[in-house]
């Protein structure tokens, strides 16, 4: 699906969700260090009201049988997606933010994959770096757009 053609409305609630997912993704990392997946999903109103956005996250999964294991970001984001689609069909548009390790040169980044109901989707990938010693600057790389595959939104039809 081609992003230029199309409809005004689209492609400003995919930009919404995108940014504000951006925007809580680089909040988390310069207060916390890290962040969980979560999603982004923009609610339409009736009438005049502007649309909602609203934040939706999912718990860690714990291993029962190794309570120190690293938290599974991949089974995260899968039930992100789950919990999207038991409560999208009034979504809009949806974003699912994830910190990600770029093999290609060993980079941290965030990954945020938007989508709208009507199946158009689109990726961006911001390297960053983190700073040297507590309390330091944070370094944000420009953010890239990337090819990305409706999800959430197929699962709707």
């Amino acid at each position: 699906m081609n992003l230029e053609s199309l409809d005004e409305g689209v492609k400003d609630a995919l930009n919404k969700v995108l940014g504000t997912a951006l925007g809580v993704a680089r909040e988390q990392l310069e207060e916390q260090g890290v962040f969980l997946p979560f999603a982004i999903a923009l609610e339409p109103k009736d009438g005049e009201d502007e649309p909602e956005l609203r934040l939706i996250a999912v718990p860690p999964t714990d291993d029962p049988e190794d309570p120190d294991a690293d938290i599974d970001t991949e089974a995260m984001a899968a039930d992100l997606v789950q919990v999207l689609n038991q409560q999208g069909t009034h979504f809009e548009a949806i974003a699912i933010a994830s910190d990600v390790l770029l093999q290609e040169n060993d980079r941290d980044a965030i990954h945020v994959v938007a989508e709208h109901r009507i199946g158009a989707a689109l990726a961006i990938v911001q390297p960053y770096t983190m700073p040297a010693e507590p309390g330091g600057e944070w370094i944000f790389d420009e953010p890239a757009a990337e090819s990305a595959e409706a999800v959430w939104a197929n699962a709707q039809h």
